[in-house]
């Protein structure tokens, strides 16, 4: 499933129909979230971008003072990370995997980990779990993560609820780049999470953003979640 779902991607980065397959600036939401970190006076050095893409949010978080491991499922992004880091003496080090499996990162190792836009593309409960079983695994108990995923309002994801091939997980198929995924409320997060995590923060943001070529009204859930 993992090499359907890569070569969908791959496809995905080459057409860029969605934001995160062209934009090089980071997401508002992670400079937000470091934000709320610097006003809490957080230090750490450690940190994980995972669904990383293209990897500007991995080297915005290096210039936050992080060391960074990137994971994500398609090779060209991880080998365009891997040399832009070496030519910048840039600690971020990728590795192209599902993040699903298990990770190349220590145990209670991390300070802070992001996830933009990959935990809903996960579309099995088996592997989220797996994910998730890592995810409390590799995080410090002082540690951060956080998520940021489109809501059951998106005004782009949200209508395609209407034709969901499994309504009771409020799935979804984007009929542009033919690759599934999960949508959510604050609550269904909460939930999922609450085996090992608590949550801290959580808010559901709106903006104007293009999807395949069109504007529409988004709606994503912002959650800031530590190990409980």
């Amino acid at each position: 499933m993992s090499e359907k779902w890569q070569k969908a991607w791959e496809l995905e980065y080459q057409k860029q129909g969605i934001p995160s397959s062209f934009r090089n600036t980071p997401a508002r939401v992670v400079t937000e979230f470091c934000a709320w970190l610097e006003k809490r006076n957080f230090s750490g050095t450690q940190a994980a971008d995972l669904g990383c893409g293209r990897g500007r949010n991995s080297f915005y978080l290096a210039s936050r003072g992080y060391s960074v491991t990137a994971i994500d499922l398609v090779p060209a992004n991880v080998d365009s990370i891997n040399q832009q880091a070496n030519e910048l003496k840039c600690p971020v080090v990728a590795h192209a995997q599902s993040v699903a499996a298990p990770w190349p990162i220590p145990s209670n190792s991390l300070d802070l980990a992001i996830d933009i836009f990959c935990y809903k593309h996960i579309t099995s409960k088996e592997a989220q779990a797996s994910y998730r079983q890592e995810l409390a695994r590799a995080l410090k108990p002082t540690g951060y993560y956080f998520v940021s995923l489109a809501s059951e309002n998106d005004g782009f994801y949200g209508p395609l609820l209407a034709d969901s091939p499994a309504p009771q997980y409020k799935l979804i198929v984007d009929p542009y780049a033919k690759v599934e995924s999960y949508l959510y409320s604050i609550d269904d997060l909460t939930r999922e999470f609450g085996d090992a995590f608590i949550v801290v923060e959580a808010h559901e943001q709106e903006s104007k953003s293009p999807m395949h070529g069109k504007e529409y009204t988004r709606k994503v859930l912002n959650l800031i979640l530590r190990k409980s």
